[in-house]
C-alpha cells in the first residue's frame, strides 16, 4: 500500500459522515470493491477487516461467496409476525450512503426501513414500510442481524479489576478510521519535516520507503 494512496483515502474520508466513511475507504483503497454498492453492511465490514489486516495487521478472511461463480450473494429473508408478512434484505453500503444528510435518527430509521423492505402484506393486502407496527420492526431488526451477522460484531470484555464481563459492539469503520487518521497525520508530519529541510515535493517524499524517510528524519534531528 503506497503512502500516497493512504493519504488520499484519509483526505477523501474526512468530508464523509461515519455512515459513508467505510465505503469511501473501500473506494479509495479497494476501487473494485468500492464500486459494489449492493454489498451488505456485513460484507463491506468483512472487506474492511481484510483491508485493515493489510494496513495494520491481524486480518481476517472475507465473507463467503457463491461456489459456482464467486459472486457475493445478496441476502433476503421473509418474516411472518403479528399477522404481517414482510420480505426484506439487510442494509447495503448504498443504503448507508443514502443516510448522509438525513436530519434525525428517526428519519434515518424510516428511510432505511423503506429501502430494505422489499414487500409487506397484511391479510393479503399491501402495506407500506411506514405502516409496520413496532413489534414487527423489532423482529425485522433481529432477523436482519441474523441474515448478515458480520454487520454486528460483538466483543466479550472482562474487567481485570472486578472481573465483570459484558458485551460491546465493535465498529470496524470507526476503528479503522481512527488508525488511518493516526497514520495519515504521522505521514503529514514526516512530509512537513523533509519538505522544510530539503525542499522536496510531497509526491517524492511519499514515494520513498518508510525506512528511507525515517533515516532522513534522523539526520535532520541530529
Amino acid at each position: 500500500m503506497l503512502a500516497a494512496d493512504l493519504l488520499t483515502a484519509w483526505d477523501q474520508g474526512r468530508s464523509r459522515t461515519p455512515a459513508g466513511r467505510g465505503q469511501s475507504l473501500l473506494a479509495a483503497l479497494r476501487p473494485e470493491a468500492g464500486r459494489r454498492t449492493a454489498l451488505s453492511v456485513g460484507q463491506r465490514d468483512a472487506l474492511l477487516f481484510d483491508l485493515r489486516g493489510e494496513l495494520f495487521g491481524s486480518g481476517v478472511e472475507a465473507v463467503a461467496s457463491c461456489p459456482g461463480c464467486a459472486e457475493q450473494v445478496e441476502l433476503t429473508f421473509e418474516l411472518v409476525h403479528d399477522g404481517y408478512t414482510v420480505r426484506a434484505r439487510p442494509p447495503t453500503t448504498a443504503d448507508l450512503a443514502a443516510l448522509e444528510g438525513v436530519g434525525s435518527a428517526a428519519e434515518g430509521r424510516e428511510l432505511l426501513l423503506g429501502r430494505c423492505v422489499v414487500a409487506a402484506l397484511r391479510g393479503g393486502t399491501d402495506v407500506s414500510p411506514a405502516e409496520l407496527p413496532e413489534s414487527v420492526r423489532v423482529e425485522l431488526a433481529t432477523r436482519m442481524a441474523e441474515a448478515d451477522p458480520q454487520a454486528d460484531t460483538r466483543l466479550v470484555l472482562t474487567c481485570p479489576g472486578c472481573g465483570r464481563t459484558w458485551d460491546a459492539t465493535f465498529d470496524i469503520v470507526s476503528f479503522l478510521w481512527q488508525e488511518l487518521d493516526t497514520e495519515a497525520r504521522r505521514l503529514v508530519r514526516e512530509v512537513h519535516g523533509l519538505a522544510s529541510a530539503y525542499g522536496w515535493p510531497e509526491a517524492e517524499i511519499l514515494a520513498m520507503s518508510p525506512a528511507r524517510r525515517s533515516l532522513y528524519l534522523e539526520m535532520i534531528r541530529r
